[in-house]
């Protein structure tokens, strides 16, 4: 065929690849809901239009009477081109689309190596495929890739003798990645200082110290070797104690009742939410109305009901899960059969009203949870609040939709383990999805260090969710609880008189 019919059906073949993906794609790309597809459009649009053209080049110049050392030369430079255009499309595919969504997907899920890996990921990533690139381009115009391995093999000696510690600070960051003793916005204690996970990265971790409000980098060889407290494992509630003097042991009943009141009455504070409901009326009945506590009280009142209300959905939930596995186990003894799936299916499906309720439900509690009165300087937190219902909800839906999936098309080996995806839901529903506040998290009053100056009545009480307000809540709800009984009990102790 003649050079020119050649180059003619080239330069059509990239006018039309052109016209693809800068006209038709693109307009198809613009008038889809997700823009994954956009991302995927705009990243391939050059990459694919140079390839062609410099694939255009290397066949011409072959079918060329140029001397063949000449079209040799010109092949080889035209093909590292080429390799070059496709490593740089692969690495913008990659930046743009795995690992800008992956970062995305990392902040809504429940697991907590994606925190680490991304970061990583984002270091690495260039380096292995740029690496992968040099190494086909240079091979391609014909370097002595042994020596050049040679060269690198000393050059990477010489380095990690030299970066000894900066090797032990990526290796203790990977090290942080299979054993994720925190996640993203978690609160640690690190040297008696209580720090919030910022970023934790290849080579140090970013921690945000709440008393000095500064930024605090620490090497990951450090981080993975010394003794952590993680505050917001396993839930964000943190127990605390405090001290208040009574005269004598005549007040320490009715000591111990206001203490006990004041703690049930405290919106913030874990227990019973029957009990908290009653104590927070009661408390509403003697406060102005439109005051802050009265706003806080009538807070406390609604959340706690949505609260309830979500318990209950998640106790309809969990029995049904029982059913279903009740007849699972079951069918198993004998073998699960087609119509034995079929029936576990339709039993599944018909208690899918109680998700759907479970849904409305959680996203009631978490809107009612971000109206808090003392959030209202803190929109960052109503936020995290709402992303992280909607993260749980996720959540639940991927391991509900897999349950189904599983029932409906398994194979032999998941046929046989469908009681154990049932019993890790039915595991992971209390323990990552809500969990249910338990009796030994309710206020406890007790009396100590009873002599001859007095008794101190120690109150203990777990406050929720520690990491909101700019970390100052813990320390607000332990000044009104200390503040409220101090006062209480100079009440008492005048009336004793």
């Amino acid at each position: 065929m003649p050079l020119l019919n050649v180059a003619v059906i080239w330069l059509a073949v990239i006018a039309g690849a052109y016209v693809v993906l800068f006209w038709i794609a693109a307009w198809w790309a613009r008038r889809t809901p997700n823009d994954i597809d956009d991302v995927v459009v705009g990243v391939l649009q050059w990459p694919v239009v140079l390839g062609l053209a410099l694939g255009a080049a290397s066949d011409l110049s072959g079918r060329s009477e140029l001397p063949a050392a000449v079209q040799d030369g010109m092949q080889r430079v035209a093909g590292a081109l080429l390799i070059a255009v496709v490593t740089w499309g692969v690495w913008r595919l990659v930046r743009d689309t795995v690992l800008y969504y992956g970062r995305r997907l990392a902040r809504r899920t429940e697991a907590n190596f994606d925190d680490v890996l991304f970061p990583v990921l984002d270091v690495m990533a260039p380096v292995v495929i740029i690496a992968t690139g040099a190494i086909l381009m240079l091979r391609l115009l014909g370097a002595d890739l042994s020596t050049i391995v040679v060269t690198a093999g000393g050059a990477a000696l010489f380095v990690g003798l030299s970066l000894g510690d900066t090797l032990k600070n990526i290796l203790g960051g990977l090290l942080l990645l299979i054993d994720t003793p925190f996640r993203f916005g978690d609160l640690i204690v690190v040297d008696g200082t209580v720090c919030q996970i910022k970023q934790i990265g290849l080579r140090v971790t970013t921690l945000y110290n709440t008393e000095s409000h500064a930024d605090v980098f620490l090497a990951n060889s450090t981080l993975a070797t010394i003794k952590l407290t993680n505050l917001t494992r396993p839930s964000p509630d943190l127990r605390v104690r405090i001290d208040v003097p009574v005269a004598n042991a005549h007040l320490i009943a009715p000591g111990r009742a206001l203490l006990l009141e004041l703690a049930e009455a405290n919106p913030y504070v874990l227990g019973n939410p029957a009990t908290k409901v009653e104590a927070m009326k009661r408390a509403a009945a003697g406060v102005e109305p439109g005051s802050v506590r009265a706003r806080e009280l009538e807070w406390g009142i609604a959340v706690l009901g949505r609260e309830q209300a979500l318990d209950g959905y998640l106790a309809e939930v969990e029995r049904s899960l029982a059913g279903v596995l009740e007849g699972v186990r079951h069918a198993e003894k004998s073998g699960l059969s087609r119509s034995e799936l079929a029936t576990l299916t339709a039993r599944l499906d018909a208690m899918s009203a109680y998700p759907d309720k479970l849904v409305q439900a959680m996203r009631e509690w978490a809107r009612t949870r971000a109206a808090d009165p003392q959030l209202e300087a803190y929109p960052e937190d109503r936020e995290r609040l709402l992303a992280d219902a909607e993260a749980r909800l996720a959540a639940l839906d991927r391991r509900l939709t897999d349950l189904r999936r599983q029932l409906r098309n398994p194979n032999l080996y998941q046929a046989q383990r469908l009681d154990d995806l049932i019993e890790e839901l039915q595991e992971w529903l209390p323990r990552s999805f809500k969990q249910i506040t338990p009796a030994w998290k309710r206020p406890l009053v007790q009396a100590a260090h009873i002599n001859l100056k007095g008794i101190t009545l120690q109150l203990f009480v777990y406050i929720d969710d520690i990491h909101l307000e700019g970390f100052v809540r813990q320390t607000r709800v332990m000044d009104d609880l200390f503040t409220g009984g101090m006062a209480g009990i100079a009440a008492l102790e005048g009336e004793a008189r």
